[in-house]
């Protein structure tokens, strides 16, 4: 069979790696053994040269040419393989960096703090800052402006970003927060002092055995923001006798991020663990939690759910002093809870949006009570349509969506993972989409999944000028400096 021949003739003229004029000529005969080339044969020639052009010579392309008659065609692909899943990437031209979230709690009001780990740090960037800032003959104040409190709002005074402890107590307030309640210049021991709530939050409860952990509390949205912004520093610098570590150099960039990059674009509410809400009719509202098991299916203002018509005839609701209170359907104007999952649909073409054009991001990456922004800049989608669904989906998740049940739209069910930026790994979610006249109009999470709770990203790049507010000791144009001799 003359296929068979072409193959062994081509077998022949790769043992030298390099397919000659000659060489071109022994596939032609082997193809023309039954007295003419059919349209079998030349597919198979125009194969060869599809997979081995490159080890073609000029010469041997020419003289193919000629013996085929035209220039030869490559043979149609393959179909496509039918009912399989679509695999669609969107990335980002660069990938961000990331640090330290650098948190603003140190240990037992030590304010040394660690020089990698906390901004205020007594050998940490800011206090590098300082020195830089004196060798130029300049004023100092960078470090001791991180060092007031992050909670002296709670007394209406002027706050940094220093808590003394990770676990604040009201019943030892002012050592814990570093907060000088009582307004004697100093920090006392065993002040007790009322400023956290029945539900864990700042508030007041005419109690003081409340607590509260901070450990968590830092400047992650500063660091993404950071990583977005700027590139990473490439070595240590030395100005002035003064020397920055790279790790210096991310700090400095990260307490400056907030000034630079013009304002954010924002997508989608924080769930701030808000206390569930009972309305009255006489205007009366009544905050705590719901023992009740409530339905909602309306949803409300930014990110509250809404129930004022299908309730059961009774409502319990556990105060926030632990007490309970029950309410009868006739007394009640509606009751509200706040919702810990945005829009599957707003978060999926977003994401998908911002990373097309070219740019990373931040998000939250769940919807928890604390925030952990995280920088991202790609993400892998698995679709499965046209009556596809993968083994977590099913029929029942279609009636919970954000905009009630799905109705008679196309479903696409989604996996997606979006990469994190500096090494954070990844991170997976799964929903549904309903699909209406080529636009998505209704969607729904697994609830085995997380969720985004919020994106959002800078709207300009870093100038370099202006002033920063977060640190007004820490001048964006000597940062600059510092930043553009690391990266040369």
């Amino acid at each position: 069979m003359s296929i068979d021949g072409i193959r062994s003739s081509l077998n022949t003229a790769l043992r030298n790696n390099s397919i000659t004029r000659d060489e071109v000529r022994k596939l032609f005969t082997a193809a023309n053994d039954g007295g003419k080339i059919e349209a079998g044969e030349k597919a198979e020639l125009a194969a060869i040269l599809q997979t081995h052009g490159s080890k073609f010579t000029v010469a041997a392309k020419a003289e193919f040419s000629r013996l085929l008659g035209s220039s030869p065609q490559p043979p149609p692909p393959p179909p496509a393989p039918t009912n399989q899943p679509v695999k669609v990437t969107h990335e980002a031209t660069r990938k961000p960096w990331t640090t330290t979230y650098w948190p603003m709690a140190g240990y037992g009001g030590n304010s040394d703090g660690s020089a990698s780990s906390n901004l205020w740090a007594k050998e940490g960037p800011l206090a590098k800052f300082d020195s830089l800032l004196k060798a130029r003959g300049q004023g100092e104040g960078a470090r001791n402006f991180e060092l007031k409190p992050a909670l002296n709002w709670l007394i209406n005074k002027e706050s940094g970003h220093y808590i003394p402890n990770s676990s604040l107590s009201e019943k030892d307030a002012e050592r814990t927060t570093g907060v000088d309640f009582n307004n004697n210049g100093k920090i006392d021991a065993d002040v007790a002092w009322d400023f956290i709530d029945g539900n864990g939050q700042f508030g007041k409860d005419g109690k003081t055995d409340g607590s509260m952990s901070v450990g968590w509390w830092g400047s992650c949205d500063k660091v993404a923001r950071a990583g977005i912004l700027f590139e990473e520093p490439k070595h240590d610098v030395v100005l002035n006798g003064v020397t920055f570590t790279t790790q210096d150099i991310k700090g400095l960039l990260t307490v400056l991020a907030d000034s630079q990059g013009g304002a954010s674009d924002f997508i989608g509410n924080r769930y701030d663990a808000n206390p569930d809400v009972v309305a009255l009719k006489n205007g009366q509202q009544i905050r705590g939690t719901f023992v009740t098991e409530l339905e909602f299916a309306t949803r409300g203002q930014q990110d509250w759910t809404i129930n004022s018509t299908a309730l059961p005839d009774e409502v319990k609701i556990r105060l926030l002093d632990g007490t309970e209170k029950t309410f009868k359907k006739s007394e009640l104007n509606y009751v509200a809870r706040e919702d810990k999952r945005d829009d599957p649909v707003l978060m999926h073409e977003t994401i998908s949006a911002w990373l097309d054009s070219g740019r990373p991001a931040v998000m939250d990456k769940d919807s928890g009570e604390h925030v952990w922004n995280y920088n991202f800049y790609k993400a892998d989608d698995t679709l499965y349509k046209d009556g596809l669904k993968p083994l977590w989906a099913n029929d029942e998740m279609l009636k919970k969506g954000f905009n009630g049940p799905a109705t008679d739209g196309k479903i696409t069910w989604v996996e997606r993972t979006v990469s994190l930026g500096g090494g954070g790994g990844t991170e997976n979610y799964r929903y549904w989409m309903e699909e209406k006249n080529g636009k998505f109009v209704n969607g729904g999470w697994d609830p085995n999944s997380a969720s985004p709770d919020f994106l959002w990203r800078p709207q300009t790049e870093a100038a370099f000028t202006g002033k920063n507010d977060r640190n007004p000791f820490v001048d964006p144009k000597l940062v600059k400096e510092i930043y553009e001799a690391s990266i040369r």
